[in-house]
């Protein structure tokens, strides 16, 4: 079998080449995509084609050459052969050395089925080089990229603006937006800094957003608000973070009720919480219990209702969780989301969820994030309103009640400090 190697531009002329060099009932053996030039990994790609050609022809055995005084046995003495005495014919017969095996030659049954099967390989190889000649390069399907990761393309990686949104987290959809309200105003100035840039940037990023000031201020009627959403992401300790807020604000009345009865430690926890803030708390294992806490709590200010973590992959954990908060409770959910959380399953995490309706959203971590751009990529696909972020585990402090141009500060904020320690 004879193998080349043969580089080309790409497959089509790659074939070409193998079939010119070794004839039409070539094998190919692999293919793979090579870089040739100085630069390595910068030079221009390659086509590199390993081939073979079976021939038909053996190469000849060569017969080994027979040292006749080596091999020959002694000769006779010459003397007359004693009675009893083996002849030299005899000892020739003896001794002489068997003549050297013929070339290997197949069985005709095994060679009819290794002669089928290249038939058989050399009609698919030659089948799918007529298909590879024939696909059209720009009906290829190109791979799924993550939003936040997607390189700008086209007019977005030649224009600055985008550019420069994208380096805060801001994906490109998102930043094309923010670029529309700012362009005019962009063009119609001379020589902006930086920080002239920034502050037309955050005018922009507050014009898109949405707040919800939950407790910004005493409370005529009773509230009832509950946390929900996927596991680790800091129900209990948001909870008792907004309790503590609104009581050192406004004082009034608070209750606590838990249905999270799945997580090791968790009633202890917000027993805990309300004993430290002296709250009534009551916990709940069926939906019936539910409606009589809330009605033992029908007279105070604002309660407080912590929630089980659901994956959002678990549609029936999801389902059960609604048959608690049922809308004619006027109970205001309020889904909690990590913002160290990627794009794409924050996504997801909205969607499951959104069998309940969801009344705001509330960002944890944030102080954990090197950029907040994924706030507005999600704020401005769902149009939900924001009612808080936590950017610590301290209780109160660690609590943002943030209007929109608060939200954009930290968004645009160069100095990654996101904490209130």
């Amino acid at each position: 079998m004879q193998v080349k190697v043969f580089e080309a531009k790409d497959m089509a002329s790659g074939l070409k080449m193998v079939k010119d060099a070794l004839g039409p009932d070539a094998l190919i053996l692999s293919t793979r995509t090579i870089r040739s030039g100085t630069f390595g990994v910068m030079g221009k790609p390659m086509m590199e084609i390993t081939a073979a050609v079976d021939n038909t022809w053996q190469e000849p055995v060569e017969r080994p050459e027979y040292d006749r005084r080596r091999e020959l046995p002694p000769s006779r003495p010459q003397r007359s052969k004693p009675q009893g005495d083996i002849s030299y014919e005899e000892i020739w017969a003896q001794n002489k050395p068997a003549a050297p095996a013929p070339p290997y030659q197949q069985q005709p049954s095994a060679n009819r089925e290794i002669q089928n099967e290249l038939a058989e390989l050399r009609s698919i190889v030659k089948g799918l080089s007529s298909r590879i000649s024939g696909i059209d390069s720009s009906a290829l399907r190109k791979p799924y990229v993550e939003p936040e990761f997607a390189a700008t393309t086209g007019a977005s990686a030649l224009d600055p603006v985008i550019g420069f949104l994208t380096g805060y987290g801001i994906n490109p959809e998102t930043a094309q937006v923010v670029a529309r309200f700012t362009r005019d105003t962009i063009e119609k100035a001379n020589n902006l800094d930086r920080t002239e840039l920034t502050t037309i940037f955050k005018a922009a990023i507050a014009r898109l957003f949405t707040t919800e000031g939950t407790l910004n201020q005493r409370l005529t009627r009773q509230r009832r608000l509950s946390l929900i959403g996927p596991t680790g992401v800091g129900k209990t300790t948001t909870l008792a973070k907004i309790a503590a807020y609104y009581l050192s604000r406004f004082g009034g009345r608070i209750g606590l009720i838990t249905i999270d009865t799945y997580r090791i430690a968790a009633v202890e926890q917000i027993k805990v919480y309300g004993e430290i803030m002296r709250l009534p708390v009551e916990v709940v294992i069926r939906p019936q219990e539910l409606v009589e806490a809330l009605d033992k709590f029908r007279e105070y200010d604002l309660v407080l209702i912590d929630t089980a973590g659901r994956s959002p992959r678990n549609t029936l954990d999801i389902q059960e969780l609604a048959g608690f908060l049922r809308p004619d409770l006027g109970i205001e959910n309020n889904l909690l989301l990590s913002a160290t959380t990627r794009e794409r399953e924050l996504e997801e995490t909205i969607k499951r969820f959104s069998i309940l309706p969801i009344n705001t959203f509330i960002f944890s971590k944030i102080d954990e994030c090197d950029q907040l751009g994924v706030l507005l990529n999600i704020h401005y696909k769902n149009d939900t309103p924001i009612s808080f972020l936590t950017n610590g585990q301290r209780v109160p402090e660690d609590l943002i009640m943030p209007s929109p141009a608060a939200i954009a500060d930290l968004i645009m904020n160069d100095h990654g400090v996101l904490n209130n320690g």
